[in-house]
């Protein structure tokens, strides 16, 4: 959720949102910058390596080949985020010469003066972030097809217009996503939420349909306000 949360951010700030609505503080700045890239500068095909806590520390770019299974891909991903937890291990218990490729890459990513606690740490969170660029533009193409009804509907329970462009996070805009985790639609309502807002069983998933999704978003929107007080959250 948090990840996702900050995609929205960057989205928001990318395109102008209003300040006081969605404030970008300045210690989000590194986060900010790494989903900018994430859905600008790499495909679905690629995807970077990087430390999960602190995402000014990006390790490497791994590509695939496009015609790459599923399966294949995971295991070059487990392989790296091997390879890379062996670099920072070794450099937490104090290598400093003779670094291998890898090595000296993970090396250079942390801030001069890092400590070896922090490296061995670091051993543990390594994580693979998948590229969006590609999604991203085929969410631009399709979004004209839906804002106007989407600020037609936010305007009508006067809300936010910066919150149009929630669907390219969550779903590039496609109505008919569907999750992992079950979530569906545009909106990527899980079942138990959209129960609140729409109808939800064997027969009918009105999560599919964008307009009916679309009012439910709002009024999810709108109570989730109502409780925080504040967009971001």
């Amino acid at each position: 959720m948090l990840r996702s949360a900050l995609a929205i951010v960057l989205l928001l700030s990318c395109l102008g949102a209003h300040a006081g609505n969605f404030p970008r503080p300045a210690a989000l700045e590194p986060a900010v910058q790494f989903w900018i890239k994430v859905y600008t500068e790499v495909s679905t095909n690629q995807g970077y390596l990087h430390d999960d806590e602190n995402l000014a520390v990006v390790y490497e770019r791994l590509d695939f080949d496009p015609y790459t299974s599923r399966s294949q891909r995971q295991r070059l991903e487990n392989s790296a985020k091997a390879r890379i937890a062996s670099a920072l291990n070794a450099i937490a218990r104090g290598k400093r010469s003779n670094l291998n490729s890898t090595e000296a890459r993970v090396l250079a990513a942390w801030p001069e003066g890092t400590s070896a606690n922090a490296f061995a740490a670091a051993a543990h969170n390594v994580r693979f972030q998948l590229g969006q660029s590609d999604r991203f533009r085929e969410g631009l193409v399709r979004s004209g097809q839906w804002k106007p009804y989407i600020r037609q509907v936010l305007a009508a329970h006067e809300l936010p217009q910066e919150l149009e462009v929630l669907p390219h996070v969550e779903s590039s805009f496609n109505p008919s996503a569907y999750s992992k985790v079950a979530a569906a639609g545009m909106w990527q309502f899980m079942p138990t939420t959209a129960r609140d807002f729409m109808r939800v069983d064997h027969v009918v998933d009105e999560r599919l349909d964008p307009f009916t999704a679309t009012e439910g978003a709002a009024r999810l929107l709108k109570r989730n306000y109502a409780i925080t007080g504040t967009w971001p959250l």
